[in-house]
């Protein structure tokens, strides 16, 4: 089981293994009609609750969730945050560039700058606000800008003409091509390294001209980046890794 986050309340929780102190977090959501338990990005339990929920009748559903919670907790022993990622692979990527990340605090107002020649990404956060909040906020900033302006550099490259680029919070995916011509395309592309974002980049370019995953579609793919098939076996196994990274 999770150990307590700082501002994370405890509560006790029968399980397989007897009575456990789980760590967890009450929030209360307007217009939801349905208690609902999920595993946040501290490990720890949260509890989404109707607007008027009564504590005691939310606190009654955790405290009967003890298998569900064993089971969840063991599958995400690892999971960490943004910041604890990057504070492990001080890095970004854009341009098609490594970029090597300072990630500092400022009493002034957050910002970032970079520069593609030197190899740097500079990252300042508000002292006084949630690191974490904060980082994802910078971080998904940076992706709006250099991940829309690969994409442009890329589709002039092939000759294409597409409309709007829209860097999202998607869940699982990392990019559609809707028939507006409007890519839109995931900001922890940013966390993905040059070949792999570059991949995902053409391959929701080729949707452009082939709709589909015909072999049409695949033989485009592979006529802007002849290893598709090696990038693309890889980009599975990053997901399980990235995907979780700046969620509440």
């Amino acid at each position: 089981m999770p150990l307590k986050a700082d501002n994370l309340k405890l509560t006790e929780v029968e399980t397989s293994q007897g009575p456990v102190l789980v760590p967890y977090e009450v929030r209360r959501r307007k217009g939801s009609r349905y208690i609902k338990l999920s595993i946040g990005l501290r490990n720890h339990a949260v509890l989404s609750v109707p607007w008027l929920c009564p504590m005691a009748e939310a606190m009654a559903f955790l405290r009967s969730q003890g298998p569900w919670l064993e089971e969840n907790f063991k599958q995400n022993p690892s999971r960490c945050s943004l910041t604890q990622y990057l504070e492990a692979n001080p890095r970004l990527y854009g341009l098609g560039h490594v970029l090597r990340l300072s990630l500092e605090l400022t009493r002034a107002r957050p910002f970032y700058i970079y520069d593609t020649l030197r190899g740097e990404v500079e990252m300042r956060l508000r002292a006084d606000e949630d690191r974490e909040v904060g980082t994802v906020a910078l971080v998904r900033a940076f992706a709006a800008e250099v991940v829309e302006k690969r994409t442009r550099e890329l589709a002039a490259e092939h000759g294409l003409k597409i409309g709007r680029v829209s860097v999202r919070d998607q869940s699982s995916r990392w990019g559609s091509c809707s028939s507006s011509r409007t890519i839109s395309l995931n900001w922890r592309l940013v966390l993905l390294r040059p070949n792999l974002q570059d991949h995902v980049i053409l391959h929701e370019l080729a949707h452009l001209t082939e709709m589909n995953h015909s072999p049409r579609f695949w033989a485009l793919l592979r006529s802007y980046d002849p290893r598709t098939d090696q990038h693309n076996s890889q980009l599975n196994p990053a997901a399980s890794r990235l995907m979780p990274l700046g969620r509440a």
